[in-house]
């Protein structure tokens, strides 16, 4: 039990059914950034050494370096931001040469989807381009002045059934987007299976050391930070994530409290620049993108920016990684020096995230895929499938809820409760007083008015 000045967070008295709360949004990175016979980064590196690079290779190499770890020794080309032409390059590039995760076979509450490759949503994030299952649309996500490249994180389903604050409406159907599962088990949650069928030199160590797939369940609200929490799909291996919802509701009596009483703001009450609703994640991210416009003149390729903003190239690394600094620093100055809670970023008095718990074993997927598909050519190449399943672990859970400590009527419950333990206090005793303070006093001064009357 924690206790917020005069406000309390308990556990709620009943268990929430799960069909109550969205799925987790699954979100997946491959660690492959680009198709070696399209964008050989390795090779990339080694002409710069020889200083040998072409126009077009130097600007290849700036592009892949924002995807990929720091390459040993300085580049020849550090441009400090990326102008208008070749920002649409920049998102071009990335797009041509990407490579595609290999969506093979997926499943969800038990039912086989028929096209695998229609559940997932290409978004960009820092990790570059990624694949979310169960994500809201951009147009959810995003305040209309954020600049978004072309058709990526576009949802062609409805997703006004549902918003974090008053959760699904009454009368949406069972299957409504954004999915719910309605039990709890690995045969009601979501599998997908994982095929990539490339030559043998095309994963590149050079751009990623660790190869696989770099995954992250999140609200389908929120947009996912990869570089900050994640869990990684090795090659060749088969995933399990067992979710816990966590979920924390807020009385409206609540709602009447100072925002700095309570520690926390509905979704309503903070407008923010870039994102149509607000949550601790969301003003950090538009925090961090506003500190680094205003010192480096430009934004990471991932952060919300306008159409005209500019995005960082590599010259301005050292300066997007002072900006994140500053950022940590000026959080941790607002709260030790107590700054107006409207430029601190508290969290929702309302809020969703899931705890999770994984387990992964070596999988000998050839036998399995030689039992469906023709393999005789899979020796020709370097083969590798993966497999994920997130599924929720109890049908119901225990959400927390804040409310107030001590409302009037707990007050003079109270207040009358150790007055009469104490004294032998009661409403009576009150009346009593009352009257003696009151009318008994009045009565007598009238008395003695008369009284004096007659003597005179």
């Amino acid at each position: 039990m924690v206790v917020y000045c005069f406000l309390i967070v308990t556990f709620a008295t009943k268990e929430t059914p799960l069909y109550k709360i969205p799925f987790p949004a699954i979100t997946i990175c491959p660690e492959v950034k680009s198709v070696k016979r399209l964008l050989n980064f390795k090779d990339l590196i080694l002409k710069q050494n020889e200083l040998n690079l072409t126009d077009a290779e130097s600007k290849n190499l700036q592009y892949m370096t924002q995807l990929c770890e720091n390459p040993i020794g300085p580049l020849q080309v550090r441009n400090t931001i990326l102008n208008d032409t070749f920002t649409n390059e920049f998102f071009e590039t990335l797009d041509e040469v990407k490579v595609e995760p290999g969506f093979f076979k997926c499943s969800f509450l038990g039912q086989n989807i028929k096209n695998c490759e229609d559940a997932f949503t290409p978004v960009f994030t820092d990790e570059g381009i990624c694949y979310s299952f169960n994500i809201l649309d951009r147009g959810h996500i995003f305040n209309e002045l954020v600049y978004h490249y072309e058709n990526y994180h576009k949802v062609d389903k409805d997703t006004m059934s549902w918003n974090m604050e008053r959760g699904y409406l009454d009368n949406s159907n069972i299957m409504t987007y954004p999915w719910r599962a309605l039990l709890s088990g690995a045969s009601n949650g979501f599998t997908v299976y994982l095929l990539v069928v490339v030559d043998n030199e095309n994963i590149d160590f050079m751009c990623k050391q660790i190869q696989g797939y770099k995954v992250v369940l999140h609200s389908p609200v929120r947009m996912p930070r990869l570089n900050q929490e994640y869990f990684r799909i090795p090659l060749d291996h088969a995933v399990v994530a067992s979710v816990q919802p966590v979920v924390i509701t807020t009385s409206q009596e609540v709602k009447t409290f100072d925002v700095a009483k309570r520690n926390c703001y509905f979704p309503s009450e903070r407008k923010l620049k870039y994102f149509r609703t607000y949550s601790q994640q969301n003003c950090q991210f538009e925090c961090l993108t506003n500190i680094t416009l205003d010192s480096c003149g430009c934004v990471s390729f991932f952060m919300p920016r306008e159409n005209s903003t500019k995005i960082c190239g590599l010259g301005k690394y050292k300066c997007i990684k002072e900006a994140e600094r500053a950022l940590m620093l000026e959080e941790l100055n607002k709260f030790r020096d107590s700054v107006k809670v409207e430029f601190v970023c508290l969290p929702l008095c309302t809020d969703l995230s899931y705890n999770i718990e994984t387990s992964h074993t070596k999988w000998d997927w050839k036998k399995l895929v030689g039992l469906m598909v023709k393999s005789e050519n899979l020796d020709d190449y370097e083969t590798h499938a993966s497999s994920l399943t997130v599924y929720f672990r109890v049908n119901h859970f225990i959400s927390s809820e804040r409310h107030e400590l001590y409302g009037l009527s707990d007050f003079m419950a109270n207040f009358g409760g150790l007055l009469g333990l104490f004294t032998g206090f009661s409403i009576l005793s009150l009346m009593e007083v009352i009257y003696f303070l009151t009318v008994r006093i009045c009565c007598n001064v009238r008395l003695y008015g008369r009284w004096r009357g007659v003597d005179n």
